[in-house]
Order: C-alpha cells, then structure tokens, then sequence
C-alpha cells in the first residue's frame, strides 16, 4: 500500500505559508516604523497577499509548462540533448507545480478572508 502525499503536501504548504507570513510581518513593522501613510499601510496584508498569490500562480504554471512535450522537445532539438519527453516527465512537473498551485490557493483564501476583515 502507497503513502499518500497529502500530509507531507500540508506540511511543506504550512511551512512556506509561515515563512510568508514572517516575510509580510517584518516588512510591515519597517514600513510602520519609518512612519509611512497610515492610508498605505491600511489593507496592506491582504495587497500584499494577492500579489504573492499571483506569483505563486505564475510559478506552478511555470513549472508545469516546462515539463510539457512543447519546451521539452525544443530543448532537445536546441541543446542537442539526449533527455526525450515521456508521460512520466509530464507527471513529474505536474506534481511539482500542485504545490505551488495549492500554496496559491491557500494564499488566496488567506487575502479574501484578510480583505473582508480590513486588515
């Protein structure tokens, strides 16, 4: 019987949703000391939360673009490689950028809820 991935997934998304959260935390407690606008700082988490959402989207799509038969076989025609395409490649990346996409879903939810409390 196989494992299935879902804790060590949940684990690695808590872990980099942490680090995301220290990330904003100690970027917002430089602005709030150097006396920025209080009207820029009003609703900075979840701005803030949005654009690393959309970062994390744009790298999971990254990621499961290059694992395709489209790039993978320009590189073999471009560098002369020897690394052929196959389904398992494909799968691999895929995988690979769930996380990314999951870790975007989670900071979505994250910023929507933020927004509608008004941090």
């Amino acid at each position: 019987m196989t494992q299935s991935p879902w804790p060590s997934l949940l684990k690695w998304i808590i872990k980099l949703n942490m680090v995301i959260w220290i990330f904003n935390g100690f970027i917002f407690a430089v602005l709030a000391i150097s006396h920025w606008n209080p009207d820029l700082l009003y609703a900075y988490f979840s701005k803030v939360l949005f654009l690393e959402t959309g970062i994390a989207f744009l790298i999971g799509g990254i990621i499961a673009f290059s694992s395709s038969a489209l790039p993978t076989k320009a590189k073999e025609h471009i560098r002369q490689s020897e690394e052929h395409w196959s389904i398992e490649t494909l799968r691999q990346g895929e995988k690979r950028a769930n996380k990314y996409l999951l870790l975007a879903i989670v900071l979505f939810i994250q910023s929507i809820l933020i927004s509608l409390i008004g941090l």
